[in-house]
């Protein structure tokens, strides 16, 4: 059976052939993973070179110019002079994006005679010092770095930010076991934190610009109006891409209310845009059947989960702590590692 059809010429034939295979190269060329998401490498070099020196002097400048996470008694009273809080949120911070030892930590601090004075120690506090003092540092103050932060790199990129939120579980060394008289054997559960987020969807570096810290079994949508309200004031939001845990009208509105554009997954059983006091909820329903237009917005929700991905990567799964408060201030300490390492790359 011939390939050519009724009245066409083999030329016409292979004409039409070259013309398809160069409009598949052209859009190829133009729609192919590397030319959307092309890595800037000189930038990445640059960074890899000299982002550490970078690194800790904005860790310093940071800690310096934030208020003490408690107050301690003036060192010239009486008894024991007390540690500088500033010097345990330094040295927390090291261990963090190290993942070190309290003692490896304090070894190496205390063979590099440089080191300290780069980072803005008084005094390299000892790690007995540093566990017992741990416990004052609250948790909205690590959340309080977070904000700094993201109001740095949110004033490099000017206009309005396009954010994604979601959680992601940070697994514990603490375990549950138990015997299943069912099945007629010993079962054991992880015990896990969860760590709520909004973060940029810039393609290359994003950041955190809230996170909050909770039980593993707390729901993701009650927390987004805690994570709206970390978020600074003079940040304007974009586009704010979420999954179908944070369906609510409620959590509509909030988002309208601060600025944003909701942009939410919605469940099959949702057919009806009734508002109920709620009138962002119409607006992103109508929005949400135009399923070219809304899969155009939704995409940029990958960057969380890409971002999950390479934050556990690079810190681990799972907290060394066995006390509540002492994971969850680890897990932000995480956080705020990340969004020093954000501020050192967009600004090499």
């Amino acid at each position: 059976m011939s390939a050519t059809r009724r009245g066409d010429s083999p030329r016409a034939v292979q004409g039409a052939s070259v013309h398809a295979d160069h409009k598949k190269s052209t859009f190829h060329r133009k729609h192919s993973r590397r030319g959307l998401h092309r890595r800037d490498y000189s930038r990445y070099r640059d960074f890899l070179r000299h982002g550490l020196v970078i690194f800790y002097a904005t860790l310093s400048r940071l800690v310096e110019e934030a208020p003490p996470p408690y107050r301690v008694r003036d060192p010239h009273t009486r008894g024991h002079p007390p540690a500088d809080p500033r010097d345990i949120t330094r040295f927390l911070l090291i261990r963090a994006l190290e993942g070190w030892s309290y003692d490896h930590v304090y070894a190496v601090l205390t063979a590099q005679a440089d080191l300290p004075r780069v980072l803005g120690f008084t005094k390299v506090p000892h790690p007995n010092t540093v566990l017992g003092n741990l416990d004052r540092i609250p948790v909205h103050y690590w959340e309080r770095l977070v904000q700094r932060l993201s109001l740095q790199l949110a004033a490099i990129f000017p206009g309005p930010v396009n954010t994604a939120g979601d959680a992601t579980g940070e697994g514990t060394q603490q375990f549950q076991r138990w015997y299943d008289f069912r099945f007629g054997r010993e079962r054991r559960w992880q015990k896990f934190l969860k760590l709520h987020a909004l973060v940029s969807t810039r393609a290359h570096f994003p950041w955190f610009l809230a996170a909050r810290v909770t039980a593993g079994t707390w729901n993701d949508s009650p927390q987004l109006e805690v994570l709206l309200d970390q978020v600074d004031e003079s940040i304007e939001l974009g586009l704010v891409a979420l999954d179908k845990g944070y369906q609510s009208r409620r959590n509509a509105q909030l988002i309208e209310d601060r600025g944003g554009t909701p942009v939410m997954d919605l469940k099959q059983n949702v057919r009806h845009p009734f508002p109920r006091n709620y009138p962002a909820w119409k607006r992103m329903v109508w929005r949400w059947r135009d399923k070219r237009s809304f899969r155009c917005r939704y995409r940029r929700r990958v960057v969380v989960e890409g971002l999950f991905g390479a934050f556990k990567r690079r810190f681990g799964d799972r907290v060394r702590s066995r006390q509540r408060h002492r994971q969850r201030a680890e897990i932000l300490a995480r956080v705020v590692v990340w969004n020093l390492l954000a501020v050192v790359y967009h600004r090499a």
